[in-house]
């Protein structure tokens, strides 16, 4: 193998029998609080609605102005969720769940937009204004090409030349410069309901309401904007080394040259490099282990700034990171686990790996899927982990040449009743595959986690 890897000691000696000493799943008991908070306030404020319905509204145009209102409800929490990050992740149960609700509260408030224009247009309003429709015309169609551009890489039309492929395959650096205009749209949407929609001039409960809701997603959003990247923590670091670890893949050594950043095994940071792509931060994995000086984070060149960042990055650069993030974390589940790495997706549990000590205590099968041999850039730091932790146990799965991993064949070996849990992290199309099949043999989705490995 070509990579650079760190020296494990193969003749330190093995774990012995002990017993097992199973760390409580510490962010169970609150993964949920989030979830049910942001399904509460959409439920309550239906029903404050309907409650509140004045007398003599049009049943129709009612029902399109409810649909506008919970659209911009759901919109909001959607900025309220990203500006949560990373006061809010033990709540959600990581980062990534945050970003997953974000996501979906943002599709399914743009999705009660259509029902909206459909609805609110059956009866005509004598104060309605042509500047508020334009405006509810220019927040719809602007928050549309931003669901469609966030969603594109999923959708089938991206196999397929078009507006849709085109979308698909914008550099993630471009695509967040547009996303981050997602609060200004929301912003215009807000100031329409309030120039057009009759039932808040009717009901100052409802009036109240619709302005807290908007206060709130706006307000979010220059915070996360405005203020956020000035109070939130962050760390000062050089570049000490950049090793590569591939043909497209490097490992970068950052030297603190403060106060040094501590984090959790599995998480990750938000890193700007000076002098490379000048103030984009990026998201990157961090790969060192929990009590190592340094903080590395492995990079492959994948894009317009990645491959910047790989080709061009040297000893002595300055570092900006912000952070940790995520509850990506194996000691939160129990003893029998699977864990899944998909490419670069191993970097994560590459820095469970760097911070195993004698009282590792759980039974390990580890799956990195990789195209082929030259690809599987840590094989021999897992191999010598695994030599070290008998209970750790490297599949090396090839899938150029051995197809695809599947749920069967992680699966394989493992006893009905062993109740695994399964941690994966790699390409959203692997990840989204191999937790169906999961779920259609058996392992319960609470057992089930993964790092939401795509960038949209």
């Amino acid at each position: 193998m070509d990579a650079v890897s760190r020296p494990v000691d193969d003749n330190a000696p093995t774990e012995v029998a002990r017993k097992p000493r199973i760390a409580p799943p510490s962010w169970a008991t609150t993964a949920l609080v989030g979830p049910a908070a942001v399904v509460a306030a959409a439920v309550g404020y239906a029903a404050l609605w309907l409650a509140e319905r004045p007398p003599g509204q049009p049943t129709e145009r009612f029902l399109g102005e409810l649909a506008g209102a919970e659209a911009l409800l759901l919109l909001s929490c959607s900025l309220v969720l990203i500006a949560l990050v990373p006061y809010g992740e033990r709540w959600f149960g990581g980062f990534d769940r945050i970003v997953v609700w974000h996501r979906w509260t943002a599709v399914a408030g743009v999705v009660l937009l259509v029902p909206h224009l459909a609805l609110v247009t059956s009866s005509p309003d004598p104060n309605e204004t042509g500047f508020g429709h334009a405006l509810g015309d220019v927040a719809l169609l602007g928050l549309l090409v931003l669901i469609l551009w966030a969603l594109a890489p999923r959708l089938r039309a991206a196999r397929h030349r078009g507006l849709v492929r085109r979308l698909a395959r914008t550099t993630y650096e471009h695509w967040l410069s547009a996303h981050r205009l997602t609060g200004l749209f929301v912003a215009v949407a807000v100031t329409h309901g309030a120039i057009v929609d009759p039932t808040l001039r009717h009901s100052t409960v409802l009036r109240v309401a619709f302005v807290v809701v908007g206060v709130a997603g706006v307000g979010a959003y220059l915070y996360r904007e405005l203020v956020a990247p000035h109070v939130v923590p962050a760390y000062d670091y050089t570049v000490k080394a950049v090793r590569r670890l591939g043909e497209r893949t490097a490992e970068i050594d950052l030297d603190p040259a403060g106060e040094r950043l501590a984090f959790r095994p599995g998480q990750f940071v938000m890193v700007t490099f000076a002098g490379v792509a000048a103030g984009q931060r990026h998201p990157f994995s961090i790969s060192s282990g929990a009590a190592d000086r340094e903080l590395d984070v492995t990079v492959k060149a994948s894009g317009d700034y990645t491959d910047e960042l790989v080709e061009s990055l040297h000893r002595g650069d300055a570092a900006r990171v912000v952070g940790p993030f995520g509850g990506f974390d194996y000691r939160d589940g129990g003893r029998r686990q699977i864990w899944i790495a998909g490419g670069i997706g191993v970097t994560p549990f590459i820095s469970w790996i760097r911070s195993l000590d004698g009282g590792f205590d759980r039974d390990v099968d580890f799956h990195y899927s990789v195209h082929g041999p030259d690809d599987a850039v840590y094989r021999d730091e897992i191999e010598a982990a695994a030599r070290k932790h008998p209970s750790l146990r490297l599949h090396l799965v090839l899938s150029d040449s051995e197809g695809p991993l599947t749920a069967d064949t992680v699966l394989r070996g493992v006893a009905p009743d062993a109740h695994p849990w399964v941690y994966m992290c790699g390409p959203p199309p692997m990840t989204r595959a191999l937790a169906r099949g999961l779920r259609r043999a058996g392992v319960p989705r609470t057992h089930v986690r993964f790092e939401d490995f795509g960038s949209r």
